[in-house]
């Protein structure tokens, strides 16, 4: 699995991108952090820009996840198999 493309909502002083990859890349090993929530389907909340990034990524055949703190999207992970 490769990441390819992160999209986030939140400032890198507050976390980074390579903090994100990371908790997406340890969520898909089996590793957990209670802090946030990975998603690989939408999260029913999913606002415009959310779905915004999941067509784009599409478009250019990647799968989307989501990186959610508490019920909030901060980040969407575009990335392949």
């Amino acid at each position: 699995m490769k990441v390819l493309d992160i999209f986030s909502w939140v400032s890198a002083k507050e976390i980074s991108l390579e903090q994100l990859e990371r908790i997406f890349t340890d969520c898909k090993s089996g590793i957990f952090c209670k802090e946030f929530t990975v998603l690989l389907d939408l999260p029913d909340n999913a606002a415009e820009h959310i779905l915004a990034c999941k067509k784009q990524l599409q478009n250019e055949g990647k799968k989307a996840a989501y990186i959610l703190k508490g019920e909030n999207t901060i980040a969407v992970i575009g990335y392949r198999e």
